[in-house]
């Protein structure tokens, strides 16, 4: 009897320690909860209290999925203190994303009593600071990127300035924006740098990406690159300037390819042949290419270049003669209108044949434009809903930088109509344009930014007035490639 009285005692003793070792160490140590949280897998311990904890992707207007791992080990879960049916996977709106809102986990866990605190930042203390005004009366929301080495995000502001929506992306993002496919689906598309640099052409201003597709509720759907075609490999990169989404199954596409020239005119090659970036332009439609263009088999483009053009000498790297940065296409006649950078040219291509079928600035204009017509180093050309085109204009050639809006005739090749908005700085870089309102002469423009300097990389301004409704800059110093206000 004082064998089993002992062996009891024993037992009991031992129980007692095993919960006062298991409480002290949920005490001092907390306990982990893991989750997935749009997509990403997030490892939380309750200790961290109310500092809460980043994730990679946060949204208003759609769903957030919270994935729950080991779920067996959940008896109870309340978000924000309401509770939730215990299953792996759950659903949470948001109405607002800023600092003083995070999401509580509240978790009783089957071999505990005790509930557990676990806090998520709406808004990541990973985003880069900023400064914003935004008092527009037009509707529409504002599409940006960062671009920044530690930290990259694709990110949505409404029209108040709020944060709609953001994504943390693998490397340097550009070109994001929201389309409506002509199936009547939205989508939501940027291009993401490769990690890989084997892909990358040395010396020249641009980055190899891939175009990544997200879907109505900001779900990744598609990641699509080169198809292969002539000289293009499956899988080739695209270059980071442009790309146009018609639906899910057909979109055109750019890249750049390093290529032996041999067709350079001798009056200009000296009868060298030097490697040179070769702009691919492919139309991919049903998964299989439909039509291509290679710039390379324009030889007449290799005289009209303004930079990157030392065919005659010893160059270390590759000549970028052309350097393509936007196209689009002209609604008119379903052809597309390219901006060559390096040519001081804007080119409508035929879409069916390849043939250029007009050029306009630059040594090759077809246009007689004017010396104060023409731009330099231009960028991201754009047509209106009236058929004007607008050019985001550089201005390498005054050092000042400038909205161009131009209509032409193209069946007598003359410009008709001519106005010219100065940005007030030069930005030798990047930037991006689109008309609000026609008749009070509104535009949104991206400036690119100066990259070494706190600057506004985003604007909206009635230049009629002069009044400013919308404006966006980071603190340290960030560029932005373009910015978009899409309804």
């Amino acid at each position: 009897m004082k064998k089993i009285f002992i062996a009891i005692a024993a037992v009991v003793l031992t129980a007692v320690i095993v919960v006062f070792a298991v409480g002290n160490i949920n005490k001092d140590d907390g306990r982990n909860f893991n989750i997935e949280f749009n997509g990403k897998s997030i490892s939380m311990n309750s200790n961290n209290g109310e500092k809460g904890y980043n994730v990679s992707e946060m949204r208003t207007g759609a769903v957030n999925n919270i994935k729950i791992k080991d779920i067996s080990e959940v008896e109870q879960i309340k978000i924000n203190d309401i509770e939730y049916p215990v299953k792996s996977e759950l659903k949470y709106s948001i109405s607002s994303i800023d600092d003083e809102n995070k999401i509580k986990l509240s978790v009783k866990f089957s071999d505990d009593n005790g509930t557990y605190d676990y806090y998520i930042n709406t808004m990541s203390t990973d985003f880069p600071g900023y400064s914003v005004k935004a008092e527009s009366p037009y509707d529409g929301d504002y599409y940006m990127t960062t671009h920044n080495e530690e930290h990259n995000y694709v990110f949505v502001l409404n029209e108040d300035g709020s944060m709609k929506y953001y994504k943390e992306t693998e490397s340097n993002p550009f070109n994001f924006q929201k389309v409506t496919t002509e199936d009547g689906d939205i989508r939501y598309l940027y291009m993401d740098t490769l990690k890989d640099k084997s892909y990358r052409i040395s010396s020249i201003g641009y980055s190899p990406t891939q175009l990544v597709v997200l879907d109505e509720n900001y779900n990744e759907i598609n990641n699509i690159m080169m198809s292969e075609y002539d000289t293009i490999e499956e899988g080739d990169p695209l270059e980071n300037h442009d790309y146009i989404y018609i639906d899910d199954n057909h979109y055109i596409l750019s890249s750049y390819q390093q290529v032996t020239a041999t067709n350079i005119p001798d009056s200009v090659s000296g009868g060298k042949t030097p490697e040179v970036v070769e702009e691919v332009i492919q139309e991919v439609k049903d998964g299989k290419v439909v039509w291509q263009w290679r710039s390379s088999q324009y030889p007449e483009l290799y005289a009209q270049s303004k930079e990157g053009n030392t065919y005659s000498e010893e160059n270390d790297s590759a000549l970028d003669y052309l350097h393509f940065n936007s196209m689009t296409i002209d609604e008119s006649d379903g052809n597309l209108v390219c901006s060559f950078r390096n040519l001081d040219e804007v080119v409508k291509i035929n879409r069916k044949t390849g043939e250029i079928m007009w050029t306009l600035g630059g040594d090759g204009d077809d246009f007689s434009m004017t010396e104060e017509q023409k731009f330099s180093r231009q960028h991201h050309v754009t047509f209106t809903d009236d058929g004007y085109i607008t050019v985001y204009d550089n201005g390498d050639k005054n050092e000042s930088t400038r909205i161009v809006k131009l209509k032409l005739d193209e069946k007598n090749m003359k410009v008709t109509e001519y106005a010219s908005y100065d940005i007030g700085d030069f930005y030798k870089y990047m930037g991006s344009v689109s008309e609000v309102d026609k008749d009070n002469q509104v535009f949104m423009i991206g400036t690119g930014g100066k990259t070494s300097e706190q600057d506004t990389v985003a604007f909206e301004k009635n230049f009629s007035t002069g009044e400013v409704y919308f404006e966006f800059g980071f603190d340290s110093g960030e560029s932005m490639y373009r910015c978009h206000k899409i309804k």
